[in-house]
Order: C-alpha cells, then structure tokens, then sequence
C-alpha cells in the first residue's frame, strides 16, 4: 500500500513526517527523477498519464501523485496502479500551486518533473533525455532545463510548441511538462498558493530575477500536453499577464496588447461555441487548422 498520509500547515511544511515506502535505486551516474502528478476529478486522462510515467525506460525514477479529493473514479484508477506507483495521497486542497508543492516535498529524487494529469510523455526516452543532459554537462543547482513539446489543439490535432527562453520576460514558450530542475531549488522557491493561474510562469520569473540559468535541449521533444486548461481561458490570459508584470515591475505595452487581444480572442470563441452549439464550432475549428497546415 503506498498511499500516504500527510498533514500540511499553511505554510506547506509537513507537520508529521510521511513513511518512506520505496527508496529509489541511486545509480552512480544519473540522477533520481522524482515525476509528480496532480490531479483533481481527472479520470478521463489519468490513467493515460499513468502509463506513460510507468512506460519509461530511466531506471532512476519514482512517481508521486497528489489528487485534490476527486470523486470521479479518479482515485479507483489510481489504486489499480499502487504498486507501480511509489507514492501517493489523496486530500483536499487550494488548487494545482499547493498540490505541486505537497509533491515536492514528498519527493526523494534530485531532479522533479511535474507532469499534470491530461498530459504525458512524449515517448518512453523522455526522462532518459533530460536526465542524459544532466549526466553529460553536471549543471549547478540553479540550472532550469527543459525540452520541446507538443500541444494537443482543441479539435485533438497536434501542434509543436516552439519552446525559447530566451523572450521569457515577455512570453512563457514552454511549458513545465517538459523541464527538469533541482528538487532543491522547489524546496527553496514554492509556488505561489495564492496563484490560480500561471503559477509556473511567476515561479520562472521569480527564478530568473536571481539569476537562474535556463537551458533548452534543442531537439528533444519530451512530452505532450492539451490546451484547454485553467491558463489558457480568457481570465487565465490577463493573469498571465499580471503576473509577468508584478515580477518585472514594469508594464511592457506590447506584452499588454497582446493580453488584451487573446483575453477577447478567448472572450469571442466561448461567446461563439455557445450561439452556435460545440459540435458545429468543433467543425469550424478543425477546417482552421486544416487551411494552416495547408499553407504550410
């Protein structure tokens, strides 16, 4: 049985310290890869993200899930694969920034892949390609490595993402699926609680105003993930934005623009699936991309 019981203060620290059901078998070489997934009532996709963590060929890693109280089946899902899975809690919280933080602090591995529920791995190497970096080139402990990924489009057709660091003071072009950093660097630098949207972004700012290193391994697709979710909806756009501007202390107009222009993008697509029905809009949607990738 690998279910955990852990009790929080408001500050996210344990209060009583969980049993250690499974240690990892540390290599001499490689890091332990500790993969977090949180989820709440996600049993449409969950068990798909399960296999794919599970799938993995990196012989150094754990897998830790943190559901939010599903009632959906979700958890019944998750107890099919306990065994496989090396630890586990289900218990209400604030929202995806504190479920995150539970499982860092659950977490025994060097390095920490958060890989939500809905999404998953690219193919079985995904692990094995961060980690291989990290082997081959021994970052400091203030390294933020990520790869590319693959965007799952609201019709379920498949985009790249064309991750780049390098405007992250402007735009967040990769998405935490697909990177890998220091346990210890979450340890020190929570995500916000307070954050219901675009938590990641504001902790990558957070961690590039002190000067974190970002490295992006070119070529190295690690995992794929569906749009459509709590940041990506028109309240999610604007706090994107607020977030970028509260941890640049400055207001970028063209930054602004832009928000604005995807908040009533957004905004127009929800007004309009709703007059004309989601079958016909889902139609609509997909000759898009059809003509997109046409002119291609």
């Amino acid at each position: 049985m690998n279910k955990v019981e852990m009790n929080f203060d408001k500050t996210g620290k344990t209060i009583s310290a969980p049993e250690r059901l499974r240690k990892t078998s540390r290599g001499e070489e490689y890091p332990v890869v500790s993969v977090i997934t949180v989820v709440m009532n996600g049993a449409e996709y969950i068990e798909q993200t399960i296999q794919s963590v599970l799938g993995q060929n990196y012989p150094d890693m754990e897998y830790i899930i943190v559901d939010g109280g599903s009632a959906d089946g979700t958890v019944d899902i998750i107890k099919r694969y306990e065994d496989k899975i090396s630890r586990w809690i289900s218990e209400k919280d604030s929202g995806i920034s504190e479920a995150f933080n539970k499982g860092v602090v659950l977490a025994e591995g060097d390095y920490i892949i958060m890989m939500n529920c809905s999404d998953y791995f690219y193919d079985n190497r995904a692990v094995e390609k961060l980690a291989n970096y990290i082997k081959m080139n021994d970052p400091d402990e203030n390294t933020i490595i990520y790869g590319g990924a693959v965007v799952i489009n609201r019709v379920g057709g498949f985009d790249m993402c064309q991750a780049d660091h390098e405007n992250l003071s402007n735009d967040c072009s990769f998405c935490h699926q697909s990177v890998i950093m220091p346990r210890k660097m979450l340890l020190e630098n929570k995500f916000d609680e307070r954050l219901k949207y675009s938590m990641d972004y504001d902790l990558w700012l957070r961690l590039l105003d002190k000067g974190a290193k970002f490295v992006r391994i070119k070529d190295a697709v690690v995992s794929v993930y569906r749009t459509g979710g709590v940041s990506s909806n028109a309240d999610g756009v604007i706090f994107k934005w607020i977030v970028m501007a509260l941890n640049l202390r400055r207001v970028e107009i063209g930054s602004l623009v832009k928000a604005l222009t995807e908040w009533a993008a957004a905004k127009f697509r929800a007004r309009f699936k709703k007059i004309i029905g989601e079958p016909l809009y889902l139609k609509l949607v997909s000759l898009y991309y059809r003509l997109r990738f046409k002119k291609r």
